[in-house]
């Protein structure tokens, strides 16, 4: 058994070594305006829910404390 996890750890560690130690330098090319798609669609959502957040904070509030209340009672009882 022993001879067996013996080989077994052999072979990861020439696995790393050959990783390492053999690499090929990799030459990629991102497009610059990758992120523009993004940005025109998350912007959108981000600015819509911020005006839902503005126009409804206030009921958003109260369902906040609404909610604590209740968790309020059952910690009291």
């Amino acid at each position: 058994m022993k001879r067996h996890k013996k080989k077994s750890s052999t072979a990861i560690v020439l696995c790393c070594l050959c990783f390492v130690l053999i690499t090929v330098p990799a030459y990629g090319y991102a497009d610059p305006n990758t992120v523009g798609l993004l940005s025109q669609v998350l912007t959108p959502l981000l600015i819509t829910g911020a005006a839902c957040v503005t126009f409804l904070r206030k009921s958003i509030g109260n369902a906040f404390s609404g909610l604590w209340q209740r968790l309020r009672r059952r910690n009291d009882d």
